[in-house]
């Protein structure tokens, strides 16, 4: 195999495309001791040094910029080692010392660079292009040196075709940046650009300038405002924990109208957004609920929080399973809408559902940035003719880079106009400081990665203030999504398996005997509460076996003819004398702590009449390896299927026999079908093109998967592609993406596949996991 020559060729071509230069320091400026009298006026002689701004040089010599400017013009194109510079050792008392962060002439703003500042953001504040800011600073990169000081153009009032405005918005208690922006249809970044050094820390009563671009006032005739008939609405406040159903229900207003009278409006609200309640006259005792791809009766009846019988005697022709588009009667009651005022016109061409624009999202280019720790500084240790090891750090996610870009080349083909921008960030701050300052990233329409903590923080919260959607593909930790609606998290947290498991149960095991085994009382303890408890709650109290059944499975019973099982005493004499008539079974989840209760614990728990699940709550692979041989010699005597949790499938070398006769279950986040044919035709072409093997743990499929999903929503939906995700089914090759939203936050997938041990090998068990 080629694996050192094509990873070598690769990242050097990556060096060559995305190195940033480096920043430079500012180094401290002393004023000068040299004071020389010019024409009757004290002049200091400062002598510029290396690293020292004109920001620090005026700062030090409690100046302006523009001081310097007026007395040095040749420091207009910048300032050079050695240089002097003649500074009025008496300032003026008209001269005014706070502004120097802005200074003016004639032709130009004198900007002073400010920490954090971007190209892209200067040129919003005042209203010029980055090319032209380029134009008139000819030295100047991507990366803005603190201190450093820029012209910026001016327009006149003639070029200036649309002028920004500004209104203002008063904080109160309860709204953050994301809300405020939504209300107002402008993204964060307008805002922060519109007010100097806002963060997301508020404070009620704080005064906001709202950006908002002029428009030309159209044209209409007297004829057209007479006959023009203008709808009445009232303006709502969504509250705490009120969903778009509740308001439908409450406004007998149906979804899809709250659509066309809020642009931008999605099924997720947040407290504090406003929503427009249109007039309705009608009368009727229902609203129309539109059904969406995999919609039930039962699912929306719970949408709205009403009773699944209403709605069955409401749609008597309609039954539980019903097909898209088809139109389902919801119960209303009506209340008459009070204050109600005009509303804007609403323009025929807005669609009701972003779902619809496929053709439109088509013809779009996007940009995608792919942020991977390729760690190109070490390729310096390369000895050319020296085996390059298999664990070489830049070698670590060269299968996601490679998987990714088979995604790529695939949308391609099938005609996505793509433009793919890849970055070498791991998790130092100078890698990632740099990146962010480069002036394309905030036009991405995705950002993948990074793929350490300290760094997607960054990232993450450039991609909030820029309106972009960011992706992280590898870590499981839930504090990732937190107050950030822009990020989408891949990997499903190991608390999303207890509402998986407690559906699997349900359905595939409900008169089942469920014990819960695990180490000690000190791990896993708010699973195992859940768990018990909501199985408990849904699940019949008791299940009832037939005598006859429970004879067939005893066989003969001991000397006493007496057996006890499952702290129920079973009289062989009873079960011949009352064949028809049946036992009861307590069907309550049990628990047993093993280090505490043994495997004696454990078989006065076990069933001898029914099913045994055997839930298994363990990290330690020698703890789960001893219990599994344990159940393994029991199951002869008793009916076993073991479920092993929370990361089984990461063990390795456990015994055949046991995981065979144990019917072993695991929930596992990949699961790969050799049987099927498009993913013997995928590796075969990954082999093709990159002259090795793909595998799970070098990532390969995660990056093909990542971006077959995300890259297909992006060319079918739309930037707003969130929207659509009920309408999304896209086959992927190891996973499957079932996203939850709560609002304010991101997105959670909360897909595990469900394995089971059968014929040798590891097959899927057919359970469809809704991602509950």
């Amino acid at each position: 195999m080629q694996r050192g020559k094509f990873s070598y060729s690769l990242i050097f071509i990556i060096v060559l495309l995305f190195c940033v230069p480096a920043m430079s320091q500012d180094v401290s400026v002393k004023k000068s001791e040299i004071i020389e009298n010019i024409d009757g006026t004290d002049y200091y002689l400062h002598f510029v040094k290396e690293g020292q701004t004109l920001y620090n040089i005026a700062k030090a010599y409690n100046v302006t910029v523009n001081d310097i400017f007026k007395i040095n013009p040749a420091a207009e194109s910048g300032i050079k080692t050695g240089m002097v510079l003649k500074i009025q050792a008496k300032k003026s008392k008209k001269q005014n010392t706070d502004n120097i962060n802005e200074t003016k002439d004639n032709n130009f703003y004198y900007h002073i660079v400010k920490p954090k500042e971007t190209l892209y953001g200067l040129s919003i504040s005042y209203n010029v292009t980055i090319d032209e800011i380029k134009m008139e600073n000819p030295e100047l990169g991507d990366v803005l040196k603190e201190g450093s000081v820029l012209k910026i153009p001016k327009h006149t009032v003639k070029d200036q075709a649309v002028a920004i405005s500004t209104k203002t918005h008063k904080i109160e208690a309860g709204e953050t940046l994301y809300s405020i922006a939504k209300q107002y249809n402008v993204t964060i970044g307008a805002l922060k650009n519109s007010n100097p050094g806002l963060t997301t820390e508020l404070s009620i009563g704080q005064v906001l300038k709202i950006p908002e671009q002029e428009t030309e006032p159209e044209t209409i005739s007297q004829q057209e405002v007479q006959t023009k008939k203008k709808p009445l609405f009232i303006t709502i406040t969504v509250k705490s924990n009120e969903t778009l159903y509740k308001i439908a229900i409450n406004y007998a207003v149906s979804i899809d109208t709250l659509f066309k009278y809020n642009p931008g409006l999605t099924e997720y609200t947040y407290t504090g957004q406003e929503i427009k309640i249109p007039e309705n006259n009608s009368t009727k005792s229902y609203i129309t609920h539109t059904a969406r791809k995999n919609d039930k009766l039962k699912k929306i009846a719970k949408k709205y929080n009403i009773n699944y019988t209403n709605i069955q005697h409401l749609n008597p022709d309609i039954s539980n399973k019903i097909k898209m588009g088809q139109v389902v009667k919801i119960p209303v009651t009506r209340k008459k809408i009070e204050e109600a005022k005009p509303m804007d016109e609403i323009k025929p061409e807005i669609v009701l559902s972003p779902c619809s624009k496929i053709a439109e999202n088509r013809d779009k280019v996007y940009n995608i940035a792919l942020m991977l720790p390729l760690f190109l500084e070490e390729l310096d240790s390369i000895i050319p003719g020296e085996t390059i090891p298999p664990d070489f750090k830049p070698f670590r996610f060269v299968q996601f880079y490679e998987g990714f870009m088979m995604a790529v080349d695939s949308m391609q083909k099938a005609g996505m106009k793509v433009n793919v921008f890849t970055y070498d960030v791991d998790n130092t701050s100078d890698k990632i400081d740099k990146i962010l300052q480069t002036s394309e990233l905030s036009s991405m329409n995705l950002i993948i990665g990074p793929f350490y903590g300290r760094s997607f923080r960054k990232v993450a919260d450039f991609a909030m203030t820029y309106g972009i959607k960011i992706i992280n593909p590898l870590s499981p930790r839930e504090e990732i999504i937190l107050n950030n609606p822009y990020v989408f998290k891949i990997k499903p947290t190991l608390a999303s398996q207890s509402d998986l498991l407690v559906s699997y149960i349900e359905k595939t095991y409900p008169i089942s005997n469920v014990l819960i085994i695990r180490h000690n009382k000190y791990k896993f303890q708010t699973f195992v509460s859940h768990v018990r408890n909501t199985l408990n709650l849904n699940r019949k109290m008791q299940v009832l076996i037939k005598n006859d059944i429970i004879e067939s499975k005893l066989g003969s019973i001991e000397a006493n003819n007496k057996l006890y099982t499952e702290n129920v005493v079973i009289e062989k004499e009873h079960l011949t004398r009352a064949p028809e008539e049946s036992t009861s079974f307590s069907n309550m989840v049990k628990e047993v702590i093993y280090s505490d209760d043994s495997l004696t614990g454990v078989k006065l728990n076990l069933s001898l009449v029914r099913n045994n699940v055997v839930i298994i709550l363990s990290e330690d692979k020698s703890f789960s390896q001893e219990l599994l041989s344990r159940l393994n010699k029991l199951s002869s005597e008793y009916e076993i299927n073991a479920i092993g949790l929370p990361e089984w499938g990461k063990f390795d070398d456990l015994e055949t026999d046991p995981l065979l006769n144990l019917h072993l279950q695991i929930f596992s986040e990949s699961y790969i079908n050799y049987d099927d044919g498009n993913t013997l035709n995928w590796i075969k072409n990954y082999r093709k093109k990159f002259k090795t093997e793909p595998s799970v743990n070098k990532y390969a499929f995660d990056g093909f998967d990542l971006g077959w999903y995300f890259l297909n929503a992006l060319y079918n939906y739309g930037k707003e592609f969130e929207q659509c995700f009920d309408a999304m089914d896209i086959s992927l090759m190891h996973t499957k993406f079932v996203f939850k939203h709560t609002t304010g936050n991101g997105f959670e997938n909360t897909f595990w596949n469900i394995c089971k041990f059968e014929d040798f090998k590891i097959i899927k068990v057919p359970f469809k996991n809704t991602g509950l």
